[in-house]
């Protein structure tokens, strides 16, 4: 099925609803898509592709029904059974979310490049979704929100919260930088501190040895001269008994002995 490629899908603008509504869901919303669930289903049962497709993405995304996402590719399955695009990758997309991106699946990310160059956009949504999610390219929120952008300006749907929602990923992402940054700068200073500490701790351990040493060269010099007193007043007392038997006076001991 060949679209032009500035034309907008209203498969793309149904499928995107259940991303556009506001944040304050009333119950008349919650009415209004179960009322939309149920005509879609009608219709896809009839054999609508289109309708088949829309009520792929109510499942997939839980939008007037409960999330389901076996039922989502059943019904994208069926659609793309017909020979629609959109649900070929759509279907394709949701099993490589579940099994992982293969070799073997660069042909339909190549497809959906294509399409997506060419202004599809239901194509440029879904390359949009791979590069917020890193399925099968690598993770990159900007250029998720620079795709998301291409659709709001061609005027080809209302993409806002989805923009808003990658945009705050990406400042939450920013700030979990910043922390770390601030968390490995507060390490460092830690670190350097600690290294600081054990500097001024062994320079102390230094200056306490130096000091011990010093005490004990002064505490053997103390009990040196103590001995030496003692010797002297020894010998001094053999002098004076000496000189007592002899009645000669005998030299005093010399005090450097």
């Amino acid at each position: 099925m060949m679209k032009h490629p500035n034309s907008i899908s209203l498969t793309f603008l149904l499928a995107l609803t259940v991303f556009t509504l506001p944040s304050g869901v009333h119950a008349l919303d919650i009415d209004q898509s179960s009322n939309i669930f149920k005509f879609q289903q009608k219709l896809a049962m009839n054999g609508n592709e289109h309708a088949q497709y829309k009520l792929a993405s109510m499942y997939e995304t839980g939008d007037g029904t409960e999330k389901d996402i076996e039922q989502a590719k059943h019904w994208f399955g069926i659609a793309a059974k017909s020979g629609y695009k959109p649900a070929m990758h759509r279907e394709t997309y949701l099993i490589i979310k579940e099994r992982g991106y293969k070799a073997e699946d660069a042909d339909w990310l190549a497809s959906i490049e294509a399409d997506s160059n060419a202004h599809d956009a239901d194509a440029v949504f879904l390359l949009a979704q791979l590069y917020h999610q890193g399925v099968g390219v690598e993770k990159d929120l900007n250029k998720s929100v620079e795709l998301l952008n291409q659709i709001k300006i061609l005027g080809l749907a209302n993409v806002d919260k989805e923009i808003m929602a990658v945009k705050t990923e990406i400042t939450q992402a920013d700030q979990a930088v910043l922390l770390k940054q601030q968390q490995r700068k507060e390490e460092d200073v830690r670190m350097l501190q600690s290294q600081k500490e054990q500097q001024i701790e062994r320079q102390v351990q230094k200056e306490q040895q130096a000091e011990a040493e010093q005490i004990s060269q002064a505490e053997k010099r103390r009990k040196y001269e103590e001995v030496m007193k003692q010797l002297a007043l020894e010998q001094k007392k053999i002098n004076d008994q000496q000189a007592r038997v002899t009645g000669k006076s005998v030299g005093i001991i010399d005090d450097e002995i």
